[in-house]
């Protein structure tokens, strides 16, 4: 009986010790506790980003409350009792009874938690600021650089990247192509043009007290901004490229050379006269079979270009330049999302699921052939009637020949065909920039299913009767919705408001 009792205690003290020490109660707190907000926090960051797209297509204001601070008061308490009755009793029975000395040991455990949660409302100046400051060439840079996709970064961002509005497009597929090859990379930098001669450091000697002589280094000021341009670099080819890897290497040096042509009296260093205008000029390419003649072309060629955002001054404009406008302009926090739902083009398409299925269909935007494909091209007629553009609607029924073009182009091409960009045999620059405008069009980057969530949803949100959800199979969409939502959160304001300074209490020694 002696051992029977004392394993009893030895339970309870046992399971009591386990929470009394703050040895144990802390990390326990943690296990508990931080995986569960976690993950609450980054779902309903979700629900929320994709409820501020679904108020800007019905044009209701839009809210970001960020979850600022958790603070969670952890308690940890036990109690034990014991007690023993009959004591002095003999064993035996009475009355058919058993009779003699009997005890008891209970004890109980309770943990409590106690959150304390901070919502940080965006309002005010902070709300303006972050929702009307374009983004900057540095972000788009750093974007770049982390692998995310040359064609959604681009058509999310920039509202135009030519000084020619109607060469948008044609420019963006070119850059989007080059990428998806390699073949270029891009750095923010100050631009060439808009660069001071102050910004070189002046260095001047001068006599100080008892002949020592002093060194002054003067950083003066560099003018407007530090990097206002995204550079693209077109890249050297590859020292030890094959003969297989010619036709793609003469490929990129054509596609290199038909947007310096759209980028022409924009640029500080032009193509020189002696050099060959590629634009267009597939023929006289396939002319070219010598590596050492390609090579020769592409280094006649700028090997890189620059898209400014800041105008030129007046003095800074050279006779090589058509005007001093902006090359490339960019999208604030609020105009991405405008520019992704709003007519005549929008980059998200709100479509059933039937048209989800049918998208999914086509060879051209299979995922698993193309690992690397960053949007969805649809056909006409694919979305619902109210997201089409006006101009569109038309064209759905009685495609234009351009459309069929495009159309025809995209269902003769291979699984592994991205369509980046559309190159029609032997057509004017008119109907080159026209036709992958067309192709741009028709191309969407998420795609928003209404109706009833499955299960696996990504994510969903209920609005007004209507249910809005990315399927769970879908990872292009997925991708470019993540893009969005990292673009609301690159455009935030610090907060000014100060933390909160709790005592938690987590267990004693």
């Amino acid at each position: 009986m002696l051992c029977t009792r004392s394993g009893k205690f030895a339970l309870v003290v046992g399971a009591l010790g386990l929470f009394s020490g703050c040895q144990m109660v802390g990390p326990f707190a943690i296990d508990q506790g931080r995986d569960r907000y976690n993950n609450v926090i980054q779902e309903t960051s979700k629900h929320q980003a994709l409820a501020n797209i679904v108020r800007v297509r019905v044009h209701e204001p839009i809210l970001y409350m960020d979850v600022s601070e958790v603070d969670a008061t952890t308690t940890v308490s036990g109690a034990a009792t014991g007690g023993a009755a009959n004591i002095g009793a003999k064993l035996g029975t009475t009355g058919g009874t058993l009779a003699g000395q009997t005890e008891s040991v209970s004890g109980g455990v309770t943990y409590s938690e106690s959150p304390l949660v901070r919502y940080q409302p965006l309002l005010g100046q902070n709300l303006v600021a972050q929702l009307t400051t374009p983004v900057g060439p540095e972000a788009l840079g750093s974007l770049f650089d982390s692998s995310w996709g040359a064609a959604p970064l681009l058509a999310f961002a920039a509202s135009f990247l030519t000084m020619d509005a109607d060469e948008s497009y044609a420019a963006l597929n070119i850059i989007a192509k080059l990428s998806d090859e390699n073949a270029v990379e891009w750095v923010a930098e100050k631009s060439n043009v808009t660069k001071s001669d102050d910004t070189a450091q002046s260095t001047k000697l001068r006599k100080g007290k008892e002949g020592d002589v002093i060194l002054e280094v003067t950083n003066k000021a560099s003018g407007a901004g530090t990097k206002d341009a995204l550079v693209i670099y077109f890249l050297p080819f590859h020292p030890h490229a094959t003969t297989k890897d010619f036709a793609n290497d003469r490929e990129e040096v054509r596609l290199w050379g038909q947007l310096l042509e759209f980028y022409a009296g924009t640029q500080s260093d032009s193509v020189p006269a002696g050099c060959p205008s590629l634009a267009l000029e597939a023929e006289r390419l396939k002319a070219v079979t010598k590596g050492s003649d390609l090579e020769r072309i592409r280094s006649c060629l700028p090997n890189f270009i620059e898209l400014r955002t800041m105008p030129l001054a007046a003095d800074k404009i050279a006779k090589s330049f058509v005007s001093g406008a902006p090359v490339m302009r960019t999208y604030s926090a609020l105009g991405i999302l405008k520019n992704a739902v709003e007519q005549p083009w929008p980059r998200i398409a709100f479509i059933t699921s039937e048209a989800y299925t049918a998208i999914h269909s086509h060879v051209w935007n299979s995922y698993a052939a193309n690992p690397s494909l960053t949007f969805y091209t649809l056909l006409p007629c694919e979305e619902e009637v109210n997201d089409e553009a006006a101009s569109d609607k038309d064209d759905c029924q009685k495609p234009t020949n351009i459309t069929q073009e495009v159309v025809n182009w995209l269902k003769a091409g291979k699984p592994t065909d991205i369509p980046f960009v559309y190159d029609p045999k032997k057509a004017s620059i008119d109907e080159y920039v026209k036709s992958n405008a067309r192709l741009g069009h028709l191309r969407r980057y998420i795609l928003i299913i209404q109706g009833a969530p499955p299960p696996d949803a990504y994510v969903s949100y209920f609005d007004r009767g209507t249910w809005y959800y990315i399927a769970g199979d879908d990872d292009i969409s997925q991708k470019n919705f993540n893009l969005i939502s990292l673009f609301m959160t690159m455009m935030a304001i610090p907060s000014a408001t100060p933390p909160l300074s709790p005592s938690i209490n987590v267990g004693g020694m």
